[in-house]
């Protein structure tokens, strides 16, 4: 990379002497015309005082002194707009100074003692959204306009809609990536709004996320999974297994010491992705949410992650934001934002019932595929309710 550097300092060292150039060049076209200025007033006055004279009678004093004064003049006049502009440009960095000491402050990262929050908190994963209202900037609309949903303890709720109907948002406001405006969202009856940031995203059994680009950590696949040391290897192990991670049942614990590259560049995509899986089977989450987890993973990896998440979550709540409607189609609730809004919210089956619903228009989209679709979910209705 040191030719990069190179030609990337060469590059910047070039756009600042040309701003300088810039600001150089213009104090002296300035300074040109104030000074062109002040000859001309030195001028003016020597002519009206040579032809006027005689007939003013001007005292031969006050002609020296307004002769001095407008030759001085030129000179104070150049002094002043050239310190003028330069204290202009200079002033700048203490706007930047201004603007960085005036940017948001992120929330407490530790809970107030004085909340008395459970040390076992939470314990079931009940999940309530109660009006939430979210924006990113204060100029933008509504991202999260009044969204209200209660999902029971071990809820497996599919999110759908269309792009930038507030799928992703969900997760943010969820995660206080970014603070709701109004409303709340409640976790075991407890407000994530009200405690610490250590506390909504750090417990160990609290909520987790399995992002569309999974994340490894550079390591083995021990630290990997378990970067704080607080797991036996058996778990881990179990985990790996539970997966199908290759060499896990072959190899045993050996496998736990199998090295992770940068990123996990040396495993595929659909590896990554149950590697993620494999890290919150270790940690036992109350709430677990998948940000369209599988949409770059081909159909085989996303349904083995789907009969992953029906064995080893039974006990967790979970939140699917999904890429292929037949990943949530036999899941217990549907949410379905647009706009912003919670506009359907159910179990599938009973959305599809609405020929002219928003869901049911996302289901006869995927064209040959609707009647599969709504089998699955038909089937999965009557399942329930024997």
């Amino acid at each position: 990379m040191e030719r990069k550097f190179g030609a990337d300092f060469r590059q910047n060292v070039d756009k600042n002497s040309s701003a300088m150039l810039n600001f150089l060049s213009a104090q002296r076209w300035l300074g040109l015309r104030i000074e062109v200025l002040g000859s001309s007033i030195t001028f003016m006055l020597s002519i009206i005082i040579v032809c006027a004279n005689e007939s003013l009678g001007i005292d031969p004093g006050l002609i020296g002194f307004v002769l001095q004064w407008s030759v001085v003049f030129a000179a104070a006049l150049n002094f002043f707009f050239l310190r003028l502009s330069e204290s202009e440009a200079k002033i700048t960095s203490i706007e930047r100074i201004h603007q960085t000491s005036t940017l948001p402050i992120e929330p407490a990262w530790e809970t107030d003692p004085s909340a008395l929050l459970d040390p076992s908190w939470p314990t079931t994963g009940a999940l309530e959204f109660d009006h939430v209202c979210m924006r990113y900037r204060k100029d933008l609309p509504l991202s999260l306009d009044s969204v209200s949903f209660k999902l029971p303890p071990g809820t497996r709720c599919g999110i759908v809609g269309r792009t930038g109907s507030g799928k992703t948002s969900l997760t943010a406001s969820l995660f206080r990536l970014v603070e709701i405006e109004s409303g709340s969202i409640m976790l075991d009856g407890v407000d994530l709004t009200k405690i610490g940031l250590s506390d909504v995203r750090g417990r160990s059994n609290g909520m987790r996320i399995i992002p569309q680009d999974p994340v490894l950590f550079a390591g083995t696949l021990r630290d990997c999974l378990d970067p704080f040391q607080t797991k036996d290897d058996d778990k881990l192990l179990g985990a790996l297994q539970a997966v199908n991670h290759r060499g896990a049942k072959e190899r045993g614990k050996e496998v736990l010491n199998d090295k992770v590259e940068e990123g996990g560049r040396n495993y595929s995509v659909g590896e990554r992705q149950l590697l993620c899986l494999a890290r919150s089977i270790v940690e036992e989450p109350r709430v677990l949410c998948l940000d369209e987890a599988t949409a770059s993973v081909d159909s085989t990896t996303d349904a083995f992650i789907q009969t992953m998440l029906r064995t080893s979550f039974r006990e967790t709540t979970l939140l699917t934001i999904a890429h292929r409607l037949e990943t949530i189609m036999d899941y217990d609730l549907v949410l379905v934002m647009d706009e912003g809004c919670a506009v359907e919210f159910g179990p599938p089956s009973e959305l599809l019932e609405d020929p002219t619903g928003v869901f049911s228009g996302l289901v006869d989209a995927t064209g040959e595929s609707a009647a599969d679709l709504r089998k699955i979910a038909n089937a999965t209705s009557r399942m329930g309710h024997g």
